[in-house]
């Protein structure tokens, strides 16, 4: 008797393999441009390091779906955690003030992507308590209907989503052009009490900005610690009563080409091999330390141009800086973020009935619709989890160690093996479910001059 058994079964595995290590890898950079993540990857997954951080813009004139796809599954492919800066774009010489009917555009367009990892880190625009980056004013009641609202309809779409909010400059001043942070929190609260307790994380902007010229043993409000100072307020003066954990998304020192010595009269800033040791003093001996950052992103990889040459790990030919070679070799941590594992399995077939003492090899289609890359932490087997003794039936394996891409279909194989018993033998995968299978003795299928398939045929004709 002929068997066909057709299935489709989706598979839902939510798994920690981070836990695996003591912690994350906390090393990461500030990129602009999708093209650097090879550069950026070649850094932050050094010397042991693996899954560090990238914090990227995308702006509100670049919603091109294919592009940060394929962002996304860069970031997948090269174990690197993206956090992601929204912008608006820019109107002369300031960044458009974001209007609050655009945060459903924003909420479909990153729900669209196909994320690389489970938590969809989202930092709600920038440095609002300076004018140039909202319009051409400072309005933080403003922000915070923004914001919230914005966290609103991301958190509609995918509760995955975690919605930080903008870096503050806490050099900043109360000036026509600028709003000290305090004041620009403190009218935060104002507007939303409790708004603070509402984030999923705090994000910093932890410059030794006094004049950049800080050191990296320094305290304070404007020093690589900057987020201890942001935390105390939040705590002591707003009554903050959750532990927020830290992303420092800007933070290092500009950098001036000088000869590698102590500043100059004619230096701005610190020659570049200052730099790099005052960066890897404050990794070593601040950040790294404190549990409650997760991530530094130092600004910037690449913009050798006049904006941001100061900035740049790279030169004008793409060759590093010392602080590139520095963080570098830098001892770092490898773990894996969570990830959400989904995938399809397609149509088993299996034949109306076996010979005694044959083999049956046999396949079965897979798609992966997750974010993992399914066979690349582990092999994706489907144990056997019983079978009536007279057969033996294989695991259920990916062929050839395949590596499975979101959206990619793949094969996973299986061998069936029966004795000298004939009748109706049943088994299972683990997670499937069970089978039939009918074997039958070869005495019917002797005549000669006939091949295996016209017996088979025979013997279903005498069926």
């Amino acid at each position: 008797m002929a068997k066909k058994i057709i299935f489709i079964l989706s598979f839902f595995f939510i798994f920690w393999p981070g836990t695996i290590f003591a912690a994350e890898n906390k090393v990461g950079i500030h990129i602009l441009e999708p093209a650097d993540l090879n550069k950026a990857a070649e850094l932050v997954n050094s010397s042991g390091g693996d899954w560090g951080y990238v914090t990227i813009v995308i702006r509100d004139d670049d919603f091109n779906f294919e592009k940060w796809q394929n962002f996304m599954d860069s970031c997948r492919e090269m174990h690197l955690f993206p956090l992601v800066r929204i912008a608006t774009h820019l109107e002369g010489s300031n960044w458009a003030k974001p209007k609050i009917e655009d945060a459903e555009k924003w909420a479909n367009f990153l729900n669209q992507l196909n994320w690389p990892i489970s938590d969809r880190f989202v930092i709600v625009f920038n440095e609002p308590n300076h004018a140039k980056e909202w319009g051409g004013e400072i309005n933080p009641k403003e922000y915070t209907q923004i914001y919230s609202f914005f966290k609103e309809k991301l958190k509609a779409k995918n509760e995955k989503f975690k919605v930080l909010n903008a870096g503050l400059d806490l050099a900043a001043g109360n000036t026509k052009s600028t709003m000290e942070s305090f004041k620009f929190m403190q009218e935060m609260n104002w507007e939303i009490p409790g708004i603070f307790d509402s984030l999923d994380a705090w994000v910093s902007h932890s410059y030794p900005n006094r004049g950049y010229l800080g050191k990296p043993w320094e305290s304070g409000k404007t020093s690589v610690r900057g987020y201890q100072w942001e935390l105390s307020v939040l705590k002591n003066n707003f009554n903050l009563k959750k532990e927020l954990a830290v992303y420092i998304t800007e933070t290092g020192w500009p950098s001036d080409s000088s000869k590698p010595k102590a500043k100059s009269a004619k230096s701005k800033y610190y020659n570049r091999n200052i730099v790099a040791n005052y960066l890897k003093q404050a990794f070593e001996t601040v950040w790294l330390k404190d549990s409650r950052v997760k991530a530094v992103t130092p600004f910037l990889l690449n913009y050798p141009e006049p904006l941001f040459a100061d900035f740049s790990w790279l030169d004008q030919k793409g060759e590093p800086y010392p602080q590139f070679e520095t963080l570098k070799s830098l001892p770092k941590n490898s773990w894996w973020p969570e990830q959400e594992e989904k995938f399809t399995l397609g149509k088993i077939f299996l034949p109306p009935f076996l010979l005694t003492e044959s083999v049956f090899k046999g396949e079965v289609s897979l798609t992966n619709e997750g974010q993992s890359i399914l066979g690349e932490k582990s092999s994706l087997v489907f144990k056997k989890r019983q079978s009536d003794p007279g057969i033996y039936v294989s695991d259920l394996t990916l062929t050839d160690n395949q590596k499975v891409k979101p959206s990619e279909k793949a094969t996973l194989s299986f061998e069936i093996k029966t004795g000298t018993a004939s009748g109706e033998f049943k088994f299972s995968w683990e997670s499937l479910s069970e089978q039939k299978i009918t074997v039958l003795k070869p005495t019917f299928i002797n005549k000669a001059g006939l091949t295996i398939w016209e017996k088979i045929i025979s013997r279903l004709k005498f069926w």
